[in-house]
């Protein structure tokens, strides 16, 4: 006997957690720090500095976001590198597999 079906649609619904990662007071080394997840995000996260001891003119930039983590890197008003202390938040979804 032969047997044959007609699949017409397949529905996959992906359901992924929300998930919050925060650390606090975190200082930087010659002006700045990596930040790795201890458990890397399904898609890079959003993210929420509060830096402290911050002079007039501080700046800080975040680069090398990925769902593995980030850099951030502290400046001054004349654009040199000085030593900050941090909390951050990172906010997204889901765990790499």
């Amino acid at each position: 006997a032969q047997t044959s079906s007609n699949v017409k649609q397949i529905v996959i619904k992906l359901n992924m957690e929300e998930r919050t990662i925060a650390e606090s007071n975190l200082t930087t080394s010659s002006g700045s720090k990596t930040v790795t997840y201890t458990n890397p995000f399904f898609e890079a996260p959003a993210i929420g500095i509060s830096a402290q001891n911050m002079a007039t003119g501080d700046v800080f930039t975040i680069s090398s976001k990925t769902v593995n983590g980030f850099t951030i890197a502290f400046a001054n008003s004349s654009g040199g590198a000085v030593d900050r202390t941090f909390d951050y938040i990172a906010k997204g979804f889901g765990l790499q597999s």
